[in-house]
C-alpha cells in the first residue's frame, strides 16, 4: 500500500494540499324481657368475647408469622436483586483509562505522534460485538504534531491494533464516541497544526496487554521522481 504526498511549497504555490489517502361493625344485641333468657345469652356473650380474643390473638400470631415470613421474602428478593445487578454490572465493566505515553518521531515527514492513552472496556453496540464476549472496544487517544515539510493528513486508518494475529484499525462508532465526552479524531491536516484525539478501534479476541501500531504507508512526492519508505510505531496498552 502507497500514499502520495505534496511537499508544503508546491501545495501553497498550488493553492491546495492533496490528503494522504489510504440503551363495620356489628349492631349491640337489644335487651331480653326474660331474665333467664338474659342470664343466658350473658353467659354466651362472655363466652363468646373469650373465643373471640383468643381468635384474635391466633390471628396476631398468624399475622406476625406472615409478616416475618413476608420480611424475609422480600429481604431475600431484595439480596437477589442487588447480586443480579451486581452479576450485570461486573458483565458489562466499566471504561478504564491506562496511560500509555509512547511516542514516535516519523524522520521522514517530521511528524510526531503521540499514543497519550486508551480508554478499555468501552461499552458498544457495534456490530461486530453482538453476541461476542471475548472482545472489546478501545478508544486511544492519540496526539499528532505534524511535520512542516509536506502537505496531506494523518488519518484514523493510520492507527491499528493486533487482533489473533490481524493488524485491524478504526471501527466506524464516531457517535459513541462523542457520546461519551471524548473528541472523535477523524485525520489531522498537518496544515492545521497539533491535533489531539481518539481513535476507536474494535477487537474481536481482548487479551490483559494488547499491541499496537502506528503505520504510515510508502509514499510517493507528488511531482517529484521520489518515494520514502513506510514508517511504523509499535506500542503496548497495559492491562486496566
Amino acid at each position: 500500500m502507497s500514499r502520495t504526498i505534496i511537499a508544503r511549497g508546491a501545495a501553497l504555490a498550488a493553492a491546495t494540499m492533496l490528503a494522504l489517502t489510504a440503551c363495620g361493625g356489628t349492631d349491640e344485641a337489644t335487651e331480653n324481657p326474660e331474665d333467664g333468657a338474659a342470664g343466658v345469652e350473658e353467659q354466651e356473650t362472655e363466652q363468646d368475647v373469650e373465643a373471640a380474643e383468643d381468635a384474635d390473638t391466633e390471628e396476631a400470631e398468624e399475622g406476625a408469622g406472615e409478616g416475618d415470613d413476608a420480611t424475609e421474602d422480600s429481604e431475600d428478593a431484595t439480596d437477589e436483586e442487588a447480586d443480579a445487578e451486581g452479576g450485570d454490572a461486573a458483565a458489562a465493566g466499566e471504561p478504564t483509562v491506562v496511560e500509555v505515553g509512547t511516542e514516535f518521531t516519523d524522520e521522514e515527514t517530521g511528524d510526531v505522534v503521540t499514543i497519550v492513552s486508551a480508554v478499555r472496556h468501552n461499552p458498544t453496540e457495534y456490530y461486530m460485538a453482538s453476541d461476542n464476549p471475548d472482545g472489546e472496544m478501545v478508544y486511544l487517544e492519540v496526539k499528532v504534531v505534524p511535520g512542516d515539510q509536506f502537505g496531506g493528513t494523518i488519518s484514523v486508518r493510520d492507527f491499528f491494533l493486533l487482533d489473533g494475529g490481524e493488524e485491524v484499525n478504526y471501527a466506524n462508532v464516531e457517535d459513541e464516541v462523542t457520546a461519551a465526552g471524548h473528541e472523535y479524531f477523524e485525520r489531522a491536516p498537518r496544515r492545521d497544526g497539533e491535533h489531539t484525539g481518539y481513535v476507536p478501534i474494535y477487537v474481536e479476541t481482548t487479551a490483559d496487554t494488547l499491541e499496537g501500531a502506528y503505520i504510515r504507508p510508502e509514499t510517493k512526492i507528488l511531482g517529484e521522481d521520489e518515494t520514502i519508505p513506510e514508517f511504523r510505531g509499535d506500542f503496548e496498552i497495559p492491562a486496566s
